[in-house]
């Protein structure tokens, strides 16, 4: 139906596991031809998911430092060309709205919101970092599917304050971090992926929520596809997050993928593995564990 071809959504479109068993690293890539954003039939649920969480919970969700107004237009107008152009089969503005051709959804164009408007065109979170010195803040994002972190913790911090608590980032990735995002330019927008693994399958889990999980808890994959791009006026980092939960068991139809996982987890340092919940998992783990040939269970 459409140009930009969307995922197939029965399995994970992304086994980032696959690619490196290190949890922490930076894994940048260059975008190349393939699509900013990507749009596929989940775009009703995520967008009446981001209307209920702003219902919920409206400053855990979108915060704005008025002087990001700038960024946030600039923001909107490259998205829109994105979208009514690049995904013209799916998306298309009529009346004076955004449409979403395969649902009939319409989107408001116009507000004093412009990235909490932009958001709901996307399934997407959106995070606008501004140049500050010679670091970045954060200062403004619609994010209804965060990973256990609170906006609220967030808003206004540095690129070192908002991963502090991921152990060992700093050391490993903050000056490496910083010496890319100087050099990102408009014209090359980047992407990356990361992973994670959850108890249930909600896209904004509670973060004080961490209690462990029984041997029959069905655990989830969760990938979040995230894009990086200069915005060329404002000089500001837009920052996409697309997330994806698949049941873990769906892992099993990529061969390699189950074992790669056990490997990965069995990998990772403590501390970090502590942070992602690993351990906390650990008992829910064992039913997917790959069985070994020869091995007695």
């Amino acid at each position: 139906m459409s140009a930009v071809e969307p995922p197939d959504l029965r399995a994970p479109p992304y086994l980032p596991h696959l690619e490196s068993p290190h949890v922490l690293q930076m894994g940048l890539s260059p975008l190349g031809d393939r699509p900013w954003i990507e749009t596929d039939s989940d775009l009703p649920r995520y967008h009446a998911h981001k209307l209920a969480e702003r219902e919920r919970c409206a400053a855990d969700v979108y915060r704005s430092d008025p002087a990001s107004l700038p960024a946030q237009r600039e923001f909107a107008d490259l998205l829109l060309a994105h979208l009514t152009g690049e995904q013209r089969d799916w998306f298309a503005i009529r009346d004076g709205a955004l449409l979403f051709l395969p649902a009939g959804l319409a989107f408001t164009l116009a507000g004093d919101e412009p990235l909490w408007q932009a958001g709901l065109w996307v399934a997407d979170d959106i995070v606008l970092m501004a140049p500050a010195g010679d670091d970045y803040r954060l200062v403004a994002a619609t994010l209804c599917s965060p990973s256990h972190w609170r906006l609220a913790e967030k808003f206004g911090c540095s690129l070192a304050a908002i991963h502090g608590p991921i152990p060992g980032f700093d050391a490993a990735l903050t000056p490496s971090v910083k010496r890319f995002l100087a050099h990102l330019r408009p014209e090359h927008p980047v992407v990356r992926y990361n992973w994670s693994l959850q108890g249930d399958d909600a896209l904004h889990p509670d973060p004080d929520t961490r209690a462990p999980a029984g041997a029959q808890t069905p655990l989830f994959y969760r990938t979040e596809r995230q894009s990086l791009r200069r915005l060329p006026a404002s000089g500001a980092i837009a920052f996409t997050i697309r997330v994806y939960l698949h049941p873990l068991a769906s892992l099993a139809q990529t061969p390699g993928a189950l074992r790669a996982l056990f490997d990965a987890i069995a990998a990772t340092p403590a501390p970090l593995a502590h942070y992602k919940g690993f351990d906390r998992l650990a008992p829910a783990l064992e039913k997917y564990r790959p069985h070994t040939p020869g091995r007695a269970d």
